[in-house]
């Protein structure tokens, strides 16, 4: 079983680097594109996700040894919950992290150096908040306990 996150802030290439491993590993691509919709209208989402969704997700990789190539998951809501001040449980999380780490997950986050200029209009988040975020990011890493790669993707 193989397990991959690419995770991070937005406009790092993740969805490029997930697809590509895929085509080449031949290990199935998920996003769930649900999320771009809730992202501004309903915070509720996540949470009801990680407790509902993430739960059910991981035992399921975990009893059936499937291998898949994920474009965001849980770090997506520890991160962004704290840097857009959103309620989050962080005992959820670390449940989820857990079950995770135990099936062997890697997390892949790719980040810039600089994120000047560079916008997110899917979602409106400015520069400041990309830099935040890519902030949250390393220290989702020490948190964590799943082995992680994060890749400067400035030179693309």
């Amino acid at each position: 079983m193989t397990v991959v996150i690419f995770d991070g802030p937005d406009k790092c290439g993740k969805t490029e680097m997930a697809n590509e491993l895929s085509k080449r590993s031949g290990i199935p691509y998920f996003k769930n594109k649900s999320e771009w919709d809730a992202f501004n209208s309903d915070p509720n989402y996540f949470q009801n996700a990680l407790k509902y969704g993430d739960t059910f997700f991981y035992s399921f990789l975990r009893d059936t040894g499937t291998s898949v190539i994920l474009d965001r998951s849980y770090p997506s809501e520890w991160v962004y919950s704290l840097v857009f001040e959103r309620d989050r449980d962080i005992d959820m999380l670390r449940k989820i992290d857990t079950m995770a780490a135990d099936i062997g997950t890697k997390i892949v986050v790719p980040y810039r150096t600089s994120y000047n200029g560079i916008t997110d209009d899917v979602h409106d988040i400015d520069s400041d908040h990309l830099k935040k975020l890519c902030d949250a990011y390393s220290e989702f890493l020490q948190w964590t306990k799943c082995e992680c790669l994060r890749l400067c993707v400035d030179s693309e």
